[in-house]
């Protein structure tokens, strides 16, 4: 496989996946606006406890097993088979654990309102995991439009009942029939249109080869996933739920479009970066340029919601929400390291280093639990504080393995990352100026929106040597002679 053929394989699966992505994150984010204004702080507490804790046992379903079809180089009837029935059986086991200690959890958690929900729920468990199969079939023959139309699909209808039970008074339960109904629908669709034909098959060498694989990197995802939701876990007990729903709400908004952005690279480059696995020359060289060039669109990300969150919130959350900008802007400060994070995820699975992707989620987990705790001592803000702070370390510590084992100095590393955000020298001041000089209304905020759109287009496009020379030779030039052609 050439390297042309990878490039056209990248162009084409970022085409496709950014279609999906912004017409899924319409619908979403319609729904995330509806839904803020329906719901109060509490069903949203409560539905971040429960999902915490869904999310946490979908770990072992989530990309273990899947990820061992992708990286196969040698796909045979019988690694599916085994495949299908290890995830059959892990997806039973989980979803009757959870079904049983639904009441155990609710209390551990929370209170008992949350039993019911939880054992809903766990039918998702063993619909994720035969789901995992299906879609890694299709991820790994590039099928990136058939998978976002059966997300889209499932997205719209279940999207529609959630809003009209929340309508009608159904708290939180709108949103937990919306994530059954989409489990439930994903799963029928993604079964269709895999177009496998699978057997019940569990033979000794073939199921150790895929646990080999797999073992690692489902604890890692399990970690990853307890990591990640640790803070909500332990907030019902050390603060309350009303303080969870106020802190997870615009947690959720903020991490909801960074993920979907996150997923374009990272569903359409493990394939091919499994493909070109063994070529360190090629992991070098795709490291630092995929680096360079998704720093530049984080930040640019990162200071929309920053320096914008006022007029995010007002549209996408209601007004009863603006008493939670400096939270809103604390998280946000992350998403300038997401992506690296989710690329450093990327390459440890390409290059099969699961074990080593599992150790540091462990110390993940530990660190924000401890943060958590500390945090908490100062209410809502320490424990965004402290989490925000954790994440973005342990993100820059896995960047840096990843330059290890590639042969890249970490010095090389950070001065790609720190050369891509040169423009926002130029950004921030001026946004700064404008912040400050413009009304403190609804107008003054569509103001500085369009202020800071303007910046950045003439940056971006008239004064490109200001973002750097790297992106005005491989970016800007071929895009614009491309224009010139059609």
């Amino acid at each position: 496989m050439n390297p042309k053929t990878n490039k056209q394989k990248v162009i084409k699966g970022l085409s496709t996946q950014t279609i999906v992505t912004i017409a899924l994150g319409v619908v979403e984010i319609v729904s995330f606006s509806i839904m803020s204004r329906l719901l109060t702080k509490a069903d949203f507490g409560y539905y971040a406890a429960i999902n915490a804790v869904v999310i946490v046992f979908a770990s072992f379903s989530e990309t273990g097993i899947g990820s061992a079809i992708v990286q196969c180089k040698a796909l045979t009837k019988r690694f599916v088979d085994n495949a299908f029935t290890m995830s059959l059986l892990f997806g039973t086991i989980i979803s009757v654990v959870l079904f049983l200690f639904s009441d155990i959890l609710a209390d551990a958690v929370a209170d008992q309102s949350m039993a019911l929900p939880l054992k809903l729920m766990s039918i998702t468990l063993l619909l994720h995991c035969l789901t995992s199969v299906f879609t890694s079939l299709m991820h790994r023959r590039l099928e990136f439009l058939r998978i976002g139309a059966i997300n889209l699909t499932s997205l719209v209808v279940t999207t529609i009942v959630a809003i009209w039970l929340a309508y009608d008074g159904y708290g939180y339960y709108a949103i937990i029939t919306k994530s059954v109904l989409q489990s439930l629908i994903t799963f029928i669709l993604a079964m269709y249109f895999c177009k496998t034909k699978f057997d019940l098959s569990l033979d000794r060498e073939t199921s150790l080869t895929i646990f080999k694989y797999s073992a690692w990197l489902m604890a890692s995802v399990v970690f990853r996933n307890l990591s990640q939701q640790i803070d909500k876990l332990m907030m019902p007990r050390l603060l309350s739920v009303n303080a969870l729903g106020a802190y997870n709400r615009p947690k959720e908004f903020v991490t909801q479009i960074s993920s979907k952005i996150n997923g374009i690279f990272d569903t359409t480059l493990f394939p091919i970066l499994s493909s070109i696995q063994d070529d360190k020359q090629k992991l070098e060289k795709s490291f630092l340029k995929s680096l360079y060039f998704l720093n530049i669109f984080s930040f640019v990300l990162c200071l929309e919601f920053c320096i914008n969150s006022k007029l995010l919130i007002r549209i996408f959350l209601g007004e009863e929400w603006l008493s939670l900008e400096t939270i809103f802007i604390i998280i946000s400060l992350s998403i300038i390291f997401n992506i690296d994070g989710r690329l450093a995820d990327c390459y440890l699975r390409s290059l099969a280093l699961t074990k080593q992707q599992f150790y540091f989620r462990i110390i993940e987990t530990v660190m924000k639990t401890g943060g958590t705790i500390v945090g908490s001592q100062w209410g809502i803000i320490g424990v965004v504080t402290a989490v925000t702070s954790i994440d973005i370390i342990m993100k820059l510590l896995k960047l840096m393995y990843v330059s290890v084992k590639l042969h890249v100095k970490i010095f090389v590393m950070l001065c790609e990352i720190i050369s891509s955000w040169r423009f926002s020298f130029i950004i921030i001041p001026l946004c700064i100026v404008a912040l400050y000089s413009l009304p403190e209304s609804m107008l003054g905020d569509i103001l500085l929106q369009c202020f800071y759109i303007i910046i950045c287009l003439a940056i971006f496009l008239l004064f490109p040597n200001l973002v750097g020379k790297k992106y005005h030779k491989n970016f800007l030039v071929p895009l614009l002679q491309k224009i010139r052609k059609q």
